[in-house]
C-alpha cells in the first residue's frame, strides 16, 4: 500500500511538472497538443534511434536549425539522401524521420534528416520553409569532405510538405533565379507535389470535416497567395534528376490522380521517373504501416543503390 501511494504521489509529482514545462514552453500559436506531440511524442522518437552526429545548419531569427547525421558503419555507395520531413509546413518533426535514416545507414549509405521552420512553432511561411531546405542542402555540400560524402552524389527527398521542399530545390527557381542542378535524385513518399489548387478556386466537397476544412485554409494562408508560383508540379522540365514516389492509392491528404498527372508530365518530358503505389494504404503508410514499411524500404535502397 505504502509502495503503491508512493508510486502515485511520484506519478503525479511528474504529471504536473510536465505540464507546467509544457505551459511555459509553448509558442502562442501553437495548440496545446501540438505542442505535447513536438516536446513529448516526438522528443521519445530522438531516444529511439539517436543520430550520429547533430550540426547547426544556419540560424534563423534567432532559431538554431539542426541537420541530424546517420552515418553507416561501411559505406557502400557513394550516394547520399537528405530528408525533410511532413506536417503541412506547420508542425512535424526531423525526429519522425530518424528510425528511417537509421534504416539506410544500416544499408551503408549516410542519411541526414533536417529540421526547418515551422508555422506552427516558429510562425513562419512556405517560403521561409523553402529557403531553410536550401541551407540544409548548401551545408551538406560544404561539409562532403567532413562526412566523407560525394557533393553531386547527393539524392534529396521527403514526405507530403518535405517532398514539396526537396522537388523545390531541384525545380523551382530561388530568389538568385537558380536551380540545384547537382541533386543526383529525387525521392518522394506522398508528396504535396501540386498546391496549386490553394489558390485556382478549388473548392473542398461539402462532406469536408470542419477541423479538415480549418487546416487547409490555415495551410492556404502560409502561401501568402503564391501556392500557383510555389507549385513544383508548375516546374516540370526536360533533364530533371530521376526520381521515384511512394504513394498510397487511399490517401485523402494527396489524392493518387496528383501525383498520377505529375508523373505521366514528367514522363512526356523525358525524366526518368517512377511510381510505386500501395493500395488502400493512407497518407503515413511508409513510416507507420507494418506491412508497408519493409517493402518500401527494399524499394527505396535498391533505388539508392542504383544510382
Amino acid at each position: 500500500m505504502k509502495k503503491s501511494m508512493t508510486f502515485l504521489i511520484t506519478f503525479c509529482i511528474l504529471l504536473v511538472f510536465s505540464f507546467s514545462y509544457l505551459a511555459l514552453t509553448k509558442p502562442k500559436q501553437m495548440p496545446f497538443i501540438g505542442h505535447f506531440f513536438d516536446k513529448i511524442v516526438y522528443g521519445s522518437l530522438y531516444y529511439l534511434n539517436r543520430p550520429d552526429e547533430s550540426y547547426v545548419y544556419t540560424t534563423n531569427s534567432n532559431i538554431d536549425l539542426k541537420i541530424h547525421i546517420f552515418r553507416p558503419e561501411k559505406i557502400e555507395t557513394k550516394s547520399s539522401l537528405l530528408l525533410f520531413h511532413g506536417g503541412g509546413w506547420a508542425f512535424g518533426s526531423s525526429y519522425s524521420l530518424f528510425k528511417m535514416c537509421r534504416d539506410i545507414s544500416d544499408q551503408g549509405i549516410l542519411c541526414a534528416s533536417a529540421e526547418y521552420r515551422l508555422a506552427l512553432k516558429h510562425n513562419s511561411k512556405v517560403k521561409d520553409s523553402m529557403l531553410d531546405a536550401e541551407k540544409a542542402f548548401e551545408w551538406l555540400i560544404d561539409n562532403s569532405g567532413k562526412l566523407n560524402i560525394d557533393e553531386n552524389s547527393i539524392m534529396v527527398g521527403g514526405g507530403s510538405s518535405g517532398g514539396h521542399l526537396a522537388a523545390s530545390l531541384a525545380m523551382i527557381p530561388n530568389k538568385n533565379n537558380k536551380t540545384y542542378e547537382n541533386i543526383k535524385a529525387l525521392i518522394f513518399f506522398n508528396p504535396a507535389i501540386n498546391t496549386s489548387f490553394f489558390d485556382s478556386g478549388y473548392q473542398l466537397p461539402e462532406n469536408t470535416h470542419e477541423r479538415r476544412k480549418r487546416f487547409w485554409f490555415y495551410m492556404k494562408n502560409l502561401f501568402e497567395g503564391q501556392s500557383v508560383e510555389l507549385s513544383p508540379s508548375n516546374y516540370i522540365k526536360e533533364n530533371l534528376p530521376p526520381s521515384i514516389i511512394f504513394h498510397g492509392t487511399s490517401d485523402r491528404t494527396i489524392p493518387i490522380d496528383v501525383v498520377e498527372e505529375f508523373t505521366k508530365e514528367m514522363t512526356e518530358k523525358g525524366n526518368n521517373i517512377k511510381l510505386l503505389k500501395w493500395d488502400n494504404k493512407g497518407h503515413q503508410f511508409y513510416r507507420w504501416d507494418k506491412e508497408a514499411y519493409p517493402e518500401v524500404m527494399s524499394e527505396l535502397i535498391n533505388f539508392i543503390k542504383g544510382y
